[in-house]
């Protein structure tokens, strides 16, 4: 073999491994308009989706948005009558959590998938994107599960007897002013 010769078979030898290292480029930018494109779509339908959650007893209802933000927070008419006002606002914290973690967990569910990279080749001298990713959420949402059960509790550890009375109507005034003549008292003041 021949100096020319051996010029010629490293010169293809470089040329075949510099179509494979295009190739491998070519397959991941593909892969990564992919996911790109999959990304975009899932986020579009994120924007647009809502969580609602309502208490046992119905009297508090919340909706969030996809990343738990509240949206809408509804009372019963008789929420007022039925409860204190401390055990309506632990109700009401209780299921804005549960609503809240409902929809970050769904959220974080469906994007997990995009974030694996075990399939994106690693290139030597390159970072390794799986160590770039971050693992897991940075905090961890609230486990709707572990809410409804703790607002249960609560619930029955309430005895019946220390449920608050309905408040009463009133169907007199407190004060004597209701003897008041309005007619022949234009002026002001009592007669």
């Amino acid at each position: 073999m021949s100096g020319r010769d051996d010029f010629e078979a490293g010169r293809q030898d470089l040329a075949a491994r510099n179509a494979a290292l295009r190739d491998q480029i070519d397959t991941m930018l593909s892969d990564l308009r992919r996911r790109t494109a999959g990304i975009q779509e899932k986020q579009e339908a994120a924007a647009r989706q809502t969580v609602e959650i309502a208490s046992d007893d119905g009297m508090v209802t919340v909706r969030v948005d996809a990343t738990g933000t509240l949206q809408e927070l509804a009372l019963s008419p008789k929420a007022f009558e039925r409860t204190t006002p401390e055990k309506l606002a632990r109700s009401i914290t209780s299921v804005v959590r549960e609503a809240s973690g409902t929809a970050q967990r769904q959220l974080q569910s469906e994007f997990a998938p995009l974030a694996d990279v075990s399939a994106v080749p690693e290139v030597p001298g390159v970072p390794s994107l799986a160590g770039l990713l971050r693992q897991g959420p940075l905090v961890e949402p609230p486990d709707p599960d572990a809410e409804r059960r703790q607002r249960r509790e609560d619930d029955a550890a309430t005895p019946a007897s220390n449920r608050p009375e309905p408040p009463q109507v009133r169907t007199k005034p407190d004060d004597d002013w209701d003897d008041w003549d309005w007619d022949s008292s234009r002026r002001g003041g009592r007669r």
